[in-house]
């Protein structure tokens, strides 16, 4: 290793290196150079925060799959995949729906949108089980739509029921033509379906023609809502007056006013008007003066507006009005 050891000792008595100025000019440049920025340390994420962030985006893909899932489901037909969903997100819908006549209509929407299912398994020859179950939701959602929809018209409203009755009617003819194409058990079952949208009907009609009796209910209830009141005592206005309620067969007594001649010369007193027999309205004319021998002259007072005649059981030949 002559050659080598040779080559060392020639490197070490070489003077290599940057002379006095280069090294004074280093130094001065490290002396004068800004001090260094410091780094942030990087925050490390702890596993509940990992975990939450996993939660979230687990969170909007399930919300994104039930919100695809509903929209593809709006056609499905019973014996679907999907079908299930569909039904889920109706009554889902029903929680959005806060007031009663709202509800009713929901109601009756589902069971028209039952027929429209049958008839699609109809086109599409689809096994009994499947009309079945539409059928069942049919009255269910019927049943349930006409018991809120007839307490709300016999106790709010009244305009509803004709709308009910309506209702009932259209599906009816419906699910009627619909029955010829439907296998034989579900021809039959659809028998019930049909005697249950004709008593909806009923009801419908029966508490709308007692909208203007008092009481329009009987108090009780039953699956279609309310049942109708079996004596009806009919409203009477008279247009004359101010508005009277009295028994639709309640007989009242008319009889042309009548008045006595005036006497100028001697006014008699007045007195107190006594009321009017049982069984009359203040509004109807009452009956004419009762004769009685007397020799006080009678006196008619006339009145601003023009009032029915009334006579006075004590004074005979005293009378209000024209």
């Amino acid at each position: 290793m002559a050659d080598e050891l040779a080559v060392v000792a020639l490197l070490r008595s070489v003077q290599a290196g940057p002379d006095q100025a280069t090294r004074d000019r280093i130094r001065q440049r490290v002396l004068t150079a800004p001090p260094p920025v410091p780094v942030a340390p990087v925050r490390r994420i702890s596993a509940r925060a990992r975990l939450a962030v996993a939660a979230a985006a687990v969170l909007c893909l399930l919300m994104s799959l039930a919100g695809m899932s509903v929209l593809l489901s709006r056609d499905a037909l019973p014996g679907d995949a999907l079908y299930g969903v569909k039904r889920t997100a109706e009554s889902a819908s029903l929680g959005f729906v806060f007031d009663e006549e709202g509800r009713a209509l929901k109601h009756l929407e589902f069971a028209a949108a039952r027929i429209s299912e049958m008839e699609a398994l109809a086109d599409r020859g689809a096994p009994s089980g499947d009309h079945l179950r539409a059928l069942n939701d049919l009255d269910a959602d019927a049943t349930e739509g006409s018991n809120r929809l007839t307490t709300y018209g016999a106790n709010a409203d009244g305009r509803v029921l004709p709308s009910l009755s309506d209702w009932a009617t259209a599906q009816h003819t419906r699910l009627t033509g619909l029955r010829p194409r439907l296998p034989v058990d579900v021809a039959e079952r659809t028998d019930g379906s049909l005697a249950l949208l004709t008593a909806i009907a009923q009801r419908a009609d029966d508490l709308d023609a007692r909208a203007g009796c008092s009481p329009i209910t009987s108090g009780e209830t039953d699956a279609l809502g309310p049942l109708p009141a079996q004596d009806c005592s009919k409203v009477i206005v008279d247009p004359n007056s101010s508005s009277s309620r009295i028994p639709s067969g309640q007989p009242t007594q008319s009889t042309p006013p009548s008045s006595v001649p005036v006497s100028p010369t001697q006014p008699s007193p007045p007195q107190q008007a006594q009321p009017p027999s049982p069984g009359l309205l203040p509004t109807v004319p009452g009956l004419p003066p009762v004769s009685n021998p007397t020799t006080k002259p009678g006196i008619t007072i006339p009145l601003p507006l023009p009032l029915p005649s009334i006579s006075l059981p004590g004074l005979p030949g005293i009378s209000f009005g024209n």
